[in-house]
């Protein structure tokens, strides 16, 4: 044990950490045991002093339909332009709208977050200079301001160095958290939540992206402490603002905008990703530049502390690792979804339901077509962005979906984790396939009969969990994401929370595709999960749980447009 009474090898931590944080039924996770307002942190990082390029207001402007995601050849990547990159930032990281009661006026983002705290920040890394004469940012390292709608440029980067790394046409877009922003609701459960958050982001940016017809992938293999440096993280504390929260980083995505049959056909277009070598180089070269603009401290004060948070943090931070090509899969394709809307339209109108309808029942086609979009496929959002292995599998409570019996099923998304589920759990469980299920779902009902009570005690007893048509709670092979040398380790834990919000986005835009609502829940009882479903030790664990269903709102809010209070902004016409 350290000084501080926390283990000190990694593994042995976050173990530590994980079964320290979980909720029970007498005593939650250690957190402030209330909200001191006073203290509340600002949503919304800046960067004072750092020149800002102004961005379009280009969400509008794309009328790419959300159906066409669907399909991997289905949307004719957009060129890369101040349009393009616009709305890229404002359909994954930007304002969706405002709601207000009161008196009271706060902004919900295309990219959910636990308690709506958004410990999230996006950074753009764009490379050389464009030789196609697009009007883009000059090479350099840049923080999304989602407020203003504008990227504040932190440095300056030497052009021909990053277009080493970053070939015209593709850009890094980095990913970094604050995790005070969730300690001072949740205390030591923070460090949960925001690698949650993460995960939602990462899908947020791969649909966004996917309507703009580009390529992502989470870049896995770069140390964490080059993306530190990339980011200009390690240079956030000037000697004027020593206090202000720390960002830590997450990871780095690369997004391609090329066309796939210009990179077949040139043999000079490199269509690989950039390597941890090249990506070292330039955060070598990042570093050495000078960095512009001060942080705005986000709190005036910090009325609690939560050393453990920064300890498993600390524990999860890796070097360079291998590289993970994943199995190749051909599932059948995804049944069109019939929504008529366009893919910016449905990304920012999702909401999270606060409440259901206990009267809202969905259509069993519409339950298989909203799972469907959990199954990996190459080319479909958000999977092909992710670059570890998958270890995620949803328990779902079905409680009204006309035409499949309630009770509970299991979603296995590998055959790894059918195995583990069924050697994991108990022997009496049936593991039937409705025979109504779609090939591509390897769904089981284990046991049918009305489990809405027990949905609802596992989740807090919130109501959310049973009055809606169907909850679930996301099982992970935890054992193996943390076993060093199967592609997991100290930050296979960071990763299976990254998979796990990467499911909740899609279940998110896969319930608003067919008319109905989801949200996340994250104050469940970890362990009460596990002994329904038998599981002993900690070779699978529940790390996030969803429900979704008829949504019921709030007739006292006031919703406003997101960008309102930019009303000279330029707006793009046509993407």
């Amino acid at each position: 044990m350290s000084d501080t009474g926390f283990p000190q090898q990694p593994e042995e931590l976050i173990r530590f950490y994980h079964n320290r944080v979980k909720h029970r039924p007498q005593e939650f996770a250690p957190g402030p045991g209330g909200m001191d307002w006073a203290t509340q942190p600002d949503p919304f990082r800046d960067f004072h002093g750092a020149p800002a390029v102004i961005l379009p207001l280009a969400a509008d402007g794309l009328r790419v339909p959300f159906a066409d995601l669907d399909r991997a050849d289905g949307v004719e990547p957009r060129p890369l332009t101040m349009n393009t990159l616009a709305a890229l930032f404002e359909l994954s990281l930007g304002l969706a709208a405002w709601k207000s009661i009161s008196g009271q006026r706060w902004a919900l983002r295309c990219n959910p977050s636990s308690g709506n705290l958004h410990p999230t920040e996006g950074y753009l890394v764009m490379g050389g200079e464009p030789t196609h004469g697009a009007p883009l940012p000059h090479s350099g390292v840049y923080h999304y301001n989602a407020l203003n709608h504008t990227l504040e440029q932190r440095a300056e980067l030497d052009p021909e160095e990053a277009a080493a790394c970053l070939p015209e046409g593709t850009f890094l877009l980095g990913l970094s958290s604050i995790h005070w922003r969730e300690e001072w609701k949740y205390g030591e459960r923070a460090y949960r939540y925001c690698q949650l958050d993460v995960g939602h982001a990462i899908a947020g940016v791969r649909y966004a992206a996917a309507a703009l017809g580009w390529r992502v992938l989470a870049l896995s293999e770069p140390a964490d402490g080059d993306t530190l440096q990339l980011l200009g993280l390690d240079q956030s504390l000037p000697p004027a603002a020593a206090e202000v929260e720390v960002e830590a980083p997450d990871l780095l995505l690369w997004i391609d905008t090329r066309d796939a049959d210009d990179l077949a056909d040139d043999p000079d277009l490199d269509p690989h990703p950039p390597s941890p070598e090249r990506i070292a180089d330039l955060a070598g070269a990042a570093a050495g530049t000078r960095w512009q603009g001060d942080p705005n401290k986000l709190s005036g004060r910090h009325s609690h502390e939560w050393p453990i948070v920064a300890a498993v943090s600390r524990a999860t931070f890796k070097g360079v690792t291998e590289s993970y090509i994943a199995p190749p899969t051909e599932p059948p394709p995804m049944e069109a979804t019939p929504t008529t809307q366009k893919a910016a339209d449905l990304i920012r109108n999702r909401r999270s339901a606060q409440s259901f309808d206990a009267n809202v029942s969905i259509d069993r086609d519409a339950f298989y077509r909203i799972l469907d979009r959990l199954v990996p496929r190459p080319g479909i959002a958000p999977w092909d962005a992710q670059s570890w292995p998958l270890r995620l599998h949803p328990m779902l409570f079905v409680h009204r979906v006309r035409g499949l019996p309630a009770g509970l099923y299991a979603l296995p998304r590998s055959e790894s984790g059918e195995m583990a589920l069924r050697e994991s759990m108990r022997e009496t469980f049936a593991w039937v396939k409705p025979d109504t299920c779609p090939e591509s779902l390897n769904l089981y009902l284990l046991a049918a009969g009305d489990l809405r009570e027990h949905a609802k005690v596992i989740s807090c007893s919130q109501d959310i969990a049973s009055d809606s048509a169907f909850s679930l709670g996301m099982l992970a092979e935890f054992d193996s994401g943390l076993e060093p040398g199967s592609h997991g380790g100290p930050h296979g834990y960071r990763q299976m929370y990254w998979e796990a919000g990467m499911l909740g986005q899609a279940l998110y835009l896969g319930a608003e595709a067919e008319g109905v609502n989801g949200t996340g829940i994250g104050c469940f009882l970890d362990d009460l999960l596990h002994e329904i479903l038998t599981l002993e030790g900690t070779r699978m664990q529940s790390l996030y749980h969803f429900t979704v269903g008829g949504g019921l709102e709030d007739d006292r809010l006031t919703t406003e447009p997101p960008y309102g209070h930019l009303s000279d902004r330029p707006k793009a016409e046509w993407i």
